[in-house]
């Protein structure tokens, strides 16, 4: 294995945990107290999320060139991280309508990111 690939896992490991367990990662998602509404109790577990998507990004990208491939590939991962954290926020911390709303612009950019990857894949012949 790699050393990025040792990196992503570690970081991906990390992010799952901070996503579970929001008020053991203190300095990531702002201390241990409860958070002060339903909206940032969700925003919390997003921010080891994105954590999450990080590491799947360090597993994903071998190497940062071509370009056209490394870029869409991270913008994806880096959504998917922090749409499994918000859909995990959803159920276990509640709904709130704005959360909606930041899920499908998430999955928006995360749909773009993935027709650009496919626009610029070469396929085999």
């Amino acid at each position: 294995m790699s050393t990025s690939t040792l990196i992503g896992i570690a970081l991906a490991v990390l992010g799952v945990l901070a996503t579970v367990f929001p008020t053991w990662s203190g300095p990531l998602t702002d201390g241990p107290e409860p958070p002060a509404d339903l909206f940032e109790a969700v925003e919390r577990r997003v921010r080891g999320g994105i954590l999450l998507g990080l590491g799947l990004c360090f597993i994903a990208i071998p190497a940062l060139r071509p370009w056209s491939v490394s870029i869409p590939t991270a913008l994806f991962y880096l959504m998917a991280g922090a749409l499994t954290a918000r859909l995990f926020g959803l159920l276990a911390d509640g709904a709130v309508p704005k959360q909606w709303l930041l899920m499908a612009v998430e999955a928006a950019v995360m749909t773009a990111a993935a027709l650009w990857l496919w626009r610029s894949t070469p396929t085999a012949a």
